[in-house]
């Protein structure tokens, strides 16, 4: 598991070109669909990509995660659990 933390303000920022979402690349990257939340507490459908980045390391790269709405909102300064296999680093 990861600690992570949601970059909030990325609402602009838009996936590379020939991707209609941050979801549809996510999913195009790892050969999967999106299922449930990658939220380790949550148990929703996941419904977008989420702009993540790893908290407490020296790691800065952001990450797209799938997340619900609700675990979407959750203020930068929350951290959270999300599966290893579920970050996907944007180059």
């Amino acid at each position: 598991m990861a600690r992570v933390h949601n970059l909030n303000g990325t609402s602009d920022r838009r996936p590379p070109s020939g991707y209609s979402s941050w979801k549809a690349w996510w999913e195009a990257r790892k050969g999967r669909k999106f299922s449930l939340c990658s939220c380790s507490i949550c148990v929703d459908p996941a419904t977008v990509g989420a702009h993540v980045q790893k908290h407490g390391v020296a790691d800065r790269k952001w990450y797209i995660v799938p997340l619900c709405d609700k675990c979407n909102q959750k203020p930068g300064t929350e951290v959270f659990s999300v599966s290893d296999g579920d970050l996907e680093a944007i180059h």
